[in-house]
């Protein structure tokens, strides 16, 4: 079950379209954000493997937002804790696939 968390906890990280999708929906005015981060521990993802579902909390949404009107002027980090759920499926017995991420 261990690597079950970390696997998923790893695919759910790098799911890179659902990461931006939510960053191009913070409102930032007229700034504008260059890089994001995601993190999230194993153990805050909990695995229905019998449905091949999962659930997971504190995932760390980390952003930077420049503020200025050159690269480098002001910037600021800001955090998000995010929530979700989602589906997955077995590959074989030692790999998965996340198939949907849905954030709350």
């Amino acid at each position: 079950m261990e690597s079950l968390q970390h696997d998923l906890a790893k695919q759910i990280t790098n799911y890179h379209s659902v990461w931006s999708k939510l960053l191009a929906n913070t409102n930032f005015g007229n700034y504008a954000s260059s890089l994001w981060n995601v993190t999230l521990k194993p153990e805050d993802v909990s695995v229905n493997r019998d449905d091949e579902t999962f659930k997971f909390q504190h995932a760390n949404f980390q952003f930077d937002v420049e503020v200025g009107l050159s690269f480098g002027d002001d910037h600021s980090l800001f955090t998000k804790q995010v929530s979700g759920q989602g589906t997955f499926q077995f590959i074989d017995a030692n790999i998965i696939k996340l198939k949907t991420l849905i954030l709350n």
